[in-house]
Order: structure tokens, then sequence, then C-alpha cells
């Protein structure tokens, strides 16, 4: 998988909409699923809000 797969795989284990998430790290909707389908990827702050918002390792999630 690459890195929007693992995120999309997180947000949905975590239990957590695309809106849901994009209104805790304050961004559009449209950034979580341009971040999904690999389309951008977040910069360095916003991946760790993402792994503390849905729980998940960073390791998990970049596959380390």
């Amino acid at each position: 998988m690459n890195l929007g797969e693992n995120i999309r795989e997180a947000r949905k284990a975590a239990g957590v909409t695309q809106k849901e998430l994009a209104e805790y790290l304050d961004v559009y909707q449209k950034d979580i699923s341009r971040w999904e389908n690999g389309e951008q990827i977040p910069n360095a702050l916003t991946f760790a809000k993402i792994c503390k918002a849905l729980g998940a390792s960073a390791d998990k999630i970049l596959e380390l």
C-alpha cells in the first residue's frame, strides 16, 4: 500500500469520516480526499496530527 491508502485504512479503522478528520485538522475535506487518493501528501506537522487524531502510529502508516 501507499501512504494515502494507509491513511484511509487508519481513518476507517478509527471510525472517522473524511469530514470529521478535516474538521479536527482544520483543513478542507477535499484535502483528505487528495491525500488518500495519492494526489498530494500532508506535510510533516499535519501528518503528526493525523496520527494523533486516528490513534495510529506513524510507523504503521508509513509501513516502517
